[in-house]
């Protein structure tokens, strides 16, 4: 399969099969994603994934993300995501229905940003037999930052041919009122504290802080294979010693 496009959907709840996913009842969400209505996000980014895949015949559509909530057993993230998008692609009028839907994959083992990219660029090798040429990622526009300048920056993938689309979130708040601003601005601290400030210190996201959520975030104990079949990649799973020192695949 000749693909040189990957589109990137993180995944950031679990969609629990009822009503499109248009309520925030409808997902397993956090407490802190329903002011936001960010479940309204998730729905817009996946149906810019679709149309990304339905105006370029060569974008894969991968959703990621693993089975993060013990809750809802084995059902994943990216899973969840795949199977709303089967149930919204019809209500999008596409060109190209099915061939749009053919080329959608999951992804599921990611527990972090980093790793959304990381196994998505793995599992597009791994349906692909080559590494993507270029990456668009619809998601949240606070988390612009942290995938623009860190995670990219860690995988040395030229940002020139990166496409980041920030969609979301949008509380129920006056864009003028004091309510709009102090959620935006607890947003932006909560992003540097718990995100930016961290993968700044550890961009692999494997030490001490960040590696902990990481287990948190993975109740089933899954383990991916992505080292078997990108062996090449094995520097960019361990931990950030000696990351200059490496050149990874698609720099070359």
């Amino acid at each position: 399969m000749a693909a040189g496009h990957l589109v990137i959907v993180p995944g950031h709840g679990i969609w629990r099969g009822t009503n499109k996913g248009e309520a925030s009842e409808d997902w397993l969400l956090e407490p802190f994603q329903v002011e936001g209505h960010d479940h309204l996000y998730f729905i817009k980014h996946i149906e810019t994934a679709l149309r990304l895949a339905d105006d370029d015949s060569e974008a894969i559509v991968m959703f990621s993300g693993g089975q993060t909530k013990r809750q809802a057993g084995c059902m994943s993230e990216a899973q969840s995501y795949y199977l709303l998008a089967r149930e919204l692609v019809n209500e999008l009028e596409l060109r190209n229905l099915d061939e749009s839907l053919e080329r959608c994959h999951t992804e599921e083992y990611a527990r972090d940003s980093f790793e959304n990219v990381l196994f998505s660029i793995a599992r597009f090798k791994e349906i692909t037999g080559s590494y993507p040429e270029r990456i668009t990622i619809p998601g949240f526009e606070f988390k612009r930052e942290r995938f623009m300048n860190h995670h990219f920056k860690a995988l040395q993938f030229d940002l020139n041919n990166v496409t980041y689309i920030g969609l979301g979130p949008k509380p129920d708040y006056d864009e003028q009122s004091t309510q709009w601003l102090k959620y935006f601005d607890d947003l932006k601290k909560a992003e540097y504290k718990n995100a930016v400030s961290q993968f700044t210190k550890d961009p692999l996201g494997n030490g001490p802080v960040l590696g902990s959520k990481k287990k948190n975030r993975n109740p089933f104990n899954r383990q991916h294979g992505y080292l078997i079949s990108c062996p090449e990649l094995q520097p960019l799973f361990g931990d950030s010693e000696g990351l200059d020192a490496y050149t990874p695949p698609w720099t070359k």
